[in-house]
């Protein structure tokens, strides 16, 4: 019955133009913003970490953008099956794409590209896979059964595919072996057990070192990707993807494996500079610290 429910309004979301849906949805994330405390402050520490100069008004300004835009981003997320190819042609600019064509066509290499929870992160994939070719990412099941199967339908849509983050690792060496892209967002806090202490902006952050093993064990190209919201016309986007990371296969691994992971830091703190107010600050980025190193977040769950 939930499902059925769930469905039904799905369907009368998608049904109202997209403009109107982002007023609806930017207009609840406001309201969120309004009342969610917490989050705000969240989000004002870690934009101290990155950005020690910044002042408290742009700070506000940044804040109440990155809610407004998840409102938008949510009405674009529903409106997939409805961005039909007239549609990605006049919203959405793709750069750089020949180096994801170099390292698996000419060089013959598996690829997978990092990314970050940046600008519409659920369209890079999206439109990557219908204008170029079908790809893979990594995601974290949703604790609604009932969300996940439709939130993974949506993220499926136009031949796609989700790998479950609990079985990653072997998800993901397949995939590379059929060389199809796999996406990795490498943004998130991890425990000191599944990532490496490597710098991300003025502090340095445990960051998964799983796409660095990854790309040693298959001999596998990095290449950064991050997908741009235009702020003078918030439905239209450029997706970029860059060069590969430079890595040493024969180099010892474990230092290899810091070296690249911070250099997929480097990437990512190249777009969140370029564009702050199109990553999500809201996540306790710098939560995993040291033994002994204070709480940055001073208790707040």
């Amino acid at each position: 019955m939930k499902e059925k429910l769930a469905r039904a309004l799905l369907r009368i979301l998608e049904a109202v133009p997209l403009p109107l849906l982002a007023v609806f949805c930017e207009t609840v994330m406001l309201l969120v913003w309004c009342v969610d405390r917490k989050h705000r402050r969240i989000a004002r520490i870690n934009l101290g970490i990155a950005f020690p100069e910044m002042e408290d008004a742009e700070a506000f300004r940044i804040i109440r953008r990155c809610y407004r835009r998840m409102g938008t981003s949510a009405a674009e997320f529903i409106h997939i099956p409805k961005m039909d190819a007239e549609y990605l042609r006049d919203h959405f600019r793709i750069e750089g794409a020949d180096h994801i064509r170099v390292s698996m066509e000419e060089r013959n290499q598996p690829a997978m590209v990092m990314t970050g929870h940046f600008g519409n992160w659920e369209l890079l994939s999206h439109v990557y896979g219908l204008e170029i070719a079908p790809t893979a990412f990594i995601v974290r099941p949703l604790k609604s059964p009932v969300l996940d199967r439709i939130v993974t339908e949506r993220r499926e849509f136009g031949g796609n595919v989700v790998i479950r983050k609990e079985e990653s690792a072997r998800g993901v060496m397949k995939i590379l072996r059929r060389k199809i892209l796999v996406g990795i967002l490498i943004d998130q806090n991890v425990d000191w057990y599944q990532g490496v202490l490597v710098d991300l902006f003025h502090r340095k952050a445990y960051t998964t070192f799983g796409i660095a093993r990854l790309a040693l064990a298959m001999r596998a190209a990095i290449h950064p990707a991050f997908i741009f919201r235009d702020p003078e016309r918030k439905f239209h986007h450029t997706l970029r993807f860059g060069p590969p990371i430079g890595i040493r296969y024969g180099a010892p691994k474990e230092e290899e494996v810091a070296r690249i992971t911070r250099l997929c830091n480097e990437e990512l703190e190249k777009a969140i500079r370029e564009a702050p107010d199109q990553w999500m600050w809201f996540h306790r980025r710098w939560k995993t610290r040291p033994a002994g190193e204070a709480d940055i977040y001073g208790g707040l769950r």
